[in-house]
């Protein structure tokens, strides 16, 4: 029933008028009896919502008619409809406003807009008129839907009359359903009425048969019986039928193939047909041309059962003798031949329906269409199905059946949807056996996917060379001796065998090996496929989980695919069935090994794992894609198998392992150069089955190698090729304190050198000589899986570099002491006492990311350049010029270097000795500060403080030779007793000469040796005077030291140098402080010397 809104004006209005009988209403509505969106509780059946009559008289004394049932359900107010839409429309709103807030609108453009009728349009953009439609068919939606309520309001007003008239309908219905269920019940009454008739008894006939014993009205024919047969003559009469049989049978009678084999006896011939029947007959006239008479059958096949008396029989009976006189022995044979194959083929039906039922249960689907009986076996399997269908098979031009062209019995095998032989089907047609026929058939089918899976495996390399073994176990009558043997690894096999029921393969390993199941067998795959799929996956399983558990032993810890953001089955070829990934600690992190197992072997792999950087996206181009991973097969077996834990080469695979990574990393580096030769090339890296990793030969020669890779030299040392180019790189080991590895590059220097071993140091790993030789060693070390090719270009160049250097000095006549990768120590001086070490470094430390491949060969400028640097030990007066030395060393000047370093050496050696002698002087119980302000190799500032006197030393070119010039510089600080040590200085200096200088007037030049003998005549003018002259009369206080302040370089104009290339001075300061003297005065400092960097 439709449902009414009603609202509050008539929802609870009176139905009738008022009685004491009745209930209103409207007081069952207040009650609670409304239905709404549904029926109410309490809501009654069809029966009881109807009224009876009661049959109280009313008031006026008329009988008072029931109340006609009201319908509720349906009904709800409508003030609910009015909420609920009004609850929408909010919701609705608040939605639309969100929605609105979330689209951008433009801001108002600079230019201003002219009004339009006097009215300007304001935002006038895409995104704000789009706000706007919104709006307003938000608006006019709703309008409509107001409009409606407004619509139903007005006609719920009339709703009473609308609710009168559903309930008079209601009630017009029920009646009209009672008339047609009495008329339904009368016309079932009649029907069964019928049943119910019983005919009238014949009763006159009843009472003649009981009262005289016979029916009046039956005939009586009259015949005679016969007289009774003696045993003698009955014996005569059958020996007379047997030679009118055999006379007929010899004679007369055409007698068909299949009963020439008969015998005559007792009055009957007896044909026998092998396997079917025996027939006998009879004849019943002399006369050749009488026919036989049918006498008895008996079947000569099991399970059989003799025909029944009775109705059977007598069909049976009348069928042969129609048959015997229609179509003689001929046709009697083709019937009782036909009758006998179809008895057959439903007995072989009969058994195929009980086994189906029985322990054979879903596993047959049997069916019997016409004469052919088709039995399907395994029929829950997925895939293409199989069956046998038995029939009744034509014997024409087939003399293979009893050899006389009749039906018999034929069989014809589908296996897998395609019709194949069934010669070899073990199929006995006397002894009826459906189960036997299965077990041949299933056996049968058994054998073939076994031979052919285990010819399939046999082919496959693992098992053609005797790795692995296999055997099949195959039987044409037992399905369950049926089986294939195959050897998974050297500790685990496996036995295969079909459930002869089900199909089902059934895989039993030893140990025990548990199959996790796969989606992808499915019907698109053949059984035999998915028997070697099978046992293809658990033999890769279980060579997989023994690899497992003995690489675990080395401290190798496995690596879940899932966990890395990388396709990595990608990397391996398709027929790879299970990988597992292993790691170690001491390799790099984008590294791991694979070990992958498929039915054509075994292999390990060594695998890179890239990340997504910006080289790739910087060098390859648009159109080209960085794989993120790639992979490269190093071995064709599982060492491990070959290596088991009792092994004594079993701890070789950890090292082996480590190996390849490490020199699989430095080859794919070498590829990626693609300027540098190098063997064995990248696909021909292999490990050979004793484990023993390839070493690689690298090409070396400086010319080859990227612009990036090239070491540059400062401009004063010159490059020389000292090394032969062929360098061997080989692994060994892995050193366990500090988890790298080990490399060792083998090399040969083109010319040998003397003594080379005795300098290099036995506590230096980095580098070795052969003794008496010109073979060497160096040391690489790095974490598995980082190359270190860049670093062995670069130690290779270093060591051609230190060589030179080394050469460059025994040219000098210098005497080395120690060589090594980062520095040359040699002795200098007249008596070879002092010593130097040149340090040998790279201006900067690189990133992996600039060493990265593509980087390398896409730079165009120098990556690595070679720095030198000098340093003298402490007693050595040359370490107040060792930062002035190491600028010279790598000037960009080719006449700065190392031989400019070596004259600075000899040229500057008495200067430095006499200052050193001065400054560590210690008895002298004068109290003043000699300030030596080193400017550069060739220009000194030599201030004495508590005098305030400040004097330069310079080179300078006298009489064409390079002599020291020492000058006075003014002062603006005038103390007491200043007069006196200038007079002191022109009588000793400047107006005077000694050995080796000679006074200027305003200044002294000197010679090498000579500078010496200025210097201390230079420091006797004031340590001669008496220091009160000097000294200052107000103490210095203890918390300020004068040997620590900054000199300005304002105060002292440097002297241009003669010598090229001395940019950026250095200035060293050291403070020379008298320790007694500093004891008279109170003046705190400390007696050793300070050096400072200006």
């Amino acid at each position: 029933m439709p449902g009414v809104i009603m609202d509050n004006a008539t929802f609870a209005g009176p139905r009738h008028a008022p009685d004491d009988h009745t209930s209103s209403n409207g007081d069952n509505l207040r009650n609670g009896s409304l239905h709404i969106n549904g029926a109410a509780k309490g809501a009654k059946d069809h029966d009881r919502d109807k009224e009876t009559y009661t049959g109280k008289p009313g008031t006026d004394g008329h009988k008072v008619l029931p109340e006609l049932a009201h319908i509720t359900q349906g009904f709800f107010p409508f003030s609910t409809l009015v909420n609920r839409s009004v609850q929408q429309c909010w919701n609705e709103l608040s939605d639309l406003i969100t929605e609105l807030a979330a689209i951008p609108v433009s801001p108002h453009s600079s230019m201003p807009l002219l009004p339009v009728n006097g009215k300007f349009p304001g935002n006038q953009s895409p995104e704000n008129l789009q706000k706007k439609l919104r709006i307003l068919d938000f608006a006019h939606a709703k309008r409509a839907e107001f409009i409606k309520l407004l619509v139903l309001s007005q006609w719920s007003r009339q709703a009473r009359d609308v609710s009168k008239l559903i309930d008079l309908q209601n009630f017009i219905r029920a009646r009209h359903q009672a008339f047609v269920d009495a008329l339904q019940r009368v016309g079932d009454m009649k029907r069964d009425l019928v049943q119910a008739q019983v005919a009238n008894p014949d009763l006159q006939t009843a009472l003649e048969i009981l009262s005289k014993g016979r029916l009046e009205s039956l005939a009586d024919l009259g015949y005679k019986s016969s007289k009774p047969l003696t045993a003698r003559g009955a014996l005569k009469r059958l020996h007379k039928i047997n030679r009118i049989i055999s006379t007929r049978l010899a004679l007369h009678d055409s007698i068909p193939g299949p009963f020439r084999t008969y015998r005559v006896h007792d009055g009957r011939v007896t044909f026998v047909v092998r396997g079917e029947f025996e027939l006998d007959l009879s004849v019943g006239a002399e006369s050749e041309l009488s026919q036989f008479f049918f006498v008895d059958i008996r079947f000569l096949y099991s399970p059989s059962s003799n025909i029944p008396k009775g109705r059977m029989s007598n069909e049976l009976d009348a069928k042969v003798n129609d048959k015997l006189r229609d179509s003689g022995l001929t046709g009697c044979f083709n019937f009782l031949h036909g009758l006998v194959l179809t008895n057959k083929i439903h007995i072989l039906f009969k058994q195929a329906v009980e086994l189906a039922r029985g322990l054979w249960s879903e596993a047959l689907r049997v069916e019997l269409l016409h004469r052919t009986l088709v039995i399907q076996y395994w029929a829950l399997k997925p895939g293409p199905k199989s069956w046998v269908e038995i029939g009744i098979k034509s014997g024409y031009g087939n003399a293979d059946n009893q050899g006389f062209g009749v039906p018999c019995l034929g069989l014809r095998w589908m296996r897998d949807g395609l019709e194949v032989d069934s010669r070899d089907i073990q199929f006995d047609t006397e002894d009826l056996s459906v189960e036997c026929l299965l077990r041949s058939v299933i056996a049968l089918h058994i054998s073939y996917l076994l031979s052919s899976a285990y010819g399939i495996l046999s082919e496959y390399s693992l098992f053609s060379t005797g790795t692995l073994s296999s055997q099949a176990i195959l039987n044409v009558t037992e399905p369950g001796e049926c089986q294939l043997s195959v050897q998974l690894t050297d500790s685990r096999h496996l036995r295969v065998s079909i459930e002869p029921m089900s199909g089902a393969i059934i895989l039993s390993a030893s140990p025990c090996l548990s199959e996790r199941s796969e989606s992808d067998a499915g019907l698109d795959r053949s059984t035999i496929d998915d028997l070697v799929a099978r046992v293809s996956r658990l033999r890769c399983i279980a060579a997989i989980e023994e690899l497992e558990s003995n690489v675990r032993i080395l401290g190798f810890e496995t690596v879940s695919p899932k966990g890395l953001k990388n396709d990595i089955r990608k990397v391996f070829p398709a027929d790879v069935l299970r990988f597992s990934l292993f790691w170690h600690p001491s390799w790099e992190r984008n590294w791991v090994v694979a070990a992958t197992s498929s039915i054509t072997g075994d292999n390990w792999w060594v695998v890179q794992l890239r990340r997504p950087s910006k080289v790739a996206t910087d060098f390859s181009g648009p159109g080209t894609s960085v794989p993120l991973c790639s992979g490269h097969s190093m071995s064709d077996t599982f060492l491990a198998t070959n290596h088991q834990t009792k092994s004594p080469s079993f701890p070789d695979l950890g090292y082996c392992l480590s190996g390849m990574v490490a020199v699989y990393a430095n080859v794919s580096y070498l590829a990626d150069l693609q300027t540098v030769e190098f063997h064995p090339p990248l696909r021909a890296l292999k490990v050979e089955s004793d484990l023993q990793i390839p070493d690689i030969f690298i090409r070396y020669e400086v010319s080859t190698l990227p612009r990036a890779s090239q070491l540059v030299l400062p401009a004063g040392l010159k490059r020389k090729n000292v090394l032969k180019n062929t360098v061997r790189l080989a692994f060994h080991g892995i050193d366990r304190r500090k988890n790298i590895a080990i490399f060792v590059a083998y090399g040969k220097l083109v010319a040998p050198l003397t003594d080379l071993c005795t300098l290099v140091r036995k506590s230096d790993s980095s580098l070795v000589f052969k003794r008496g030789g010109s073979d060497f060693a160096l040391r690489l070390l790095a974490p598995a899986g980082r190359p270190v090719i860049v670093e062995l270009f670069k130690s290779l160049q270093t060591l051609e570099c230190a060589l030179s250097i080394l050469d460059f000095l025994l040219q000098k006549r210098l005497t080395p002491q120690s060589l090594s990768l980062t520095h040359i120590s040699f002795a200098y001086g007249p008596r070879r006492d002092l010593s130097a070490t040149i340090g040998i470094g790279l201006s900067e430390v690189i990133s992996s990311a600039e060493l990265d491949p593509v980087r390398i060969l896409a730079r165009t400028d120098p990556l690595l350049f070679l720095t030198l640097g000098i340093r003298f030990n402490h007693p050595n007066p040359h370490r107040r010029v060792q930062g002035s030395l190491a600028a010279i060393l790598n000037h960009p000047s080719n006449e700065a270097g190392l031989d400019f370093v070596t004259e600075i050496l000899s040229f500057t050696l008495p200067l430095m000795r006499a200052l050193e002698q001065i400054t560590s002087n210690a008895s002298r119980q004068e109290s003043f500060r000699l300030q030596v302000i080193v400017r550069n190799a060739f220009t000194f500032l030599l201030h004495y403080t508590y005098q305030g006197f400040r004097f330069q030393l310079t080179t300078s070119q006298h009489s064409g030779q390079l002599t020291w010039v020492l000058r006075e510089l003014s002062s603006s600080e005038a103390r007491p007793g200043h007069d006196q040590l200038k007079a002191r200085l022109r009588g000793t200096l400047y107006h005077s000469k000694g050995n080796g200088w000679k006074g200027l007037g305003n200044g002294v030049v000197a010679d090498a040796e000579g500078v010496s003998n200025v210097i201390w005549a230079l420091d006797g003018c004031f340590t001669g005077a008496q220091h009160n002259t000097w000294l200052p009369r107000e103490t210095k206080s203890d918390d300020q030291d004068h040997s620590t302040q900054p000199v300005s370089e304002n105060q002292n104009e440097p002297v241009a140098l003669s010598q090229p290339g001395m940019a950026g001075d250095t200035t060293m300061t050291a403070n020379f402080i008298n320790d007694k003297s500093l004891q008279r005065h109170t003046v705190a400092s400390n007696a050793a010397d300070v050096i400072t960097i200006d």
